[in-house]
């Protein structure tokens, strides 16, 4: 670095007190975030989670795998394709295998129910529709043979307006029930 060049760009005192100035008038508690920007970070991070969810390990070793009955092998090469996908990525894909879809909504339900923090049930809550939202959109065998859901048509079309009113949801999400909601008018 040399000694002699010059930091300041060239600017007066008076210019360069003014420019230590800007922003100097705007509150402190701007810099943290607020409640709805707390609640999209959180939802972006539960979007994110891969599956199978964190606790919930599917056996990559074929010796373990070979090991274990038939039917338990055959699910679990059906969820193979899925590992390592995020919750969103496979709430947003058509060609998600509809099992992964009934697993998730189920997973978050068990989630929002059992939260000690509101904004974790309220981010659990909002995927545990979305997984609704998927069915019906891509899987409506899930809604009428699996039963994803007993909810109405009626009845979730009010729950997908009222997410719909909600600030802090995600582009991708507010896409996903505003289809669903035209699907079941």
């Amino acid at each position: 670095m040399m000694e002699n060049e010059p930091t300041t760009f060239g600017l007066s005192h008076e210019e360069l007190a003014r420019l230590w100035q800007v922003g100097a008038d705007v509150p402190a508690c701007q810099d943290r975030p607020s409640e709805e920007q707390k609640k999209t970070e959180l939802l972006r991070e539960r979007l994110a989670e891969p599956w199978p969810l964190a606790g919930e390990p599917l056996p990559s070793d074929p010796a373990a795998t070979r090991r274990l009955p038939e039917p338990l092998n055959f699910v679990l090469k059906q969820f193979k394709p899925f590992t390592g996908c995020s919750i969103g990525d496979l709430l947003f894909d058509p060609n998600t295998d509809p099992s992964v879809v009934w697993q998730i909504k189920h997973r978050y339900k068990e989630r929002a129910e059992s939260c000690s923090s509101e904004l974790e049930r309220e981010a659990a809550t909002v995927i545990y529709y979305a997984a609704i939202a998927t069915a019906l959109l891509f899987h409506k065998a899930l809604l009428r043979d699996a039963k994803i859901t007993t909810f109405s048509h009626k009845e979730l079309n009010e729950h997908f307006s009222r997410l719909l009113n909600i600030p802090w949801l995600t582009s991708d999400l507010v896409g996903l029930f505003k289809k669903a909601r035209e699907n079941l008018l």
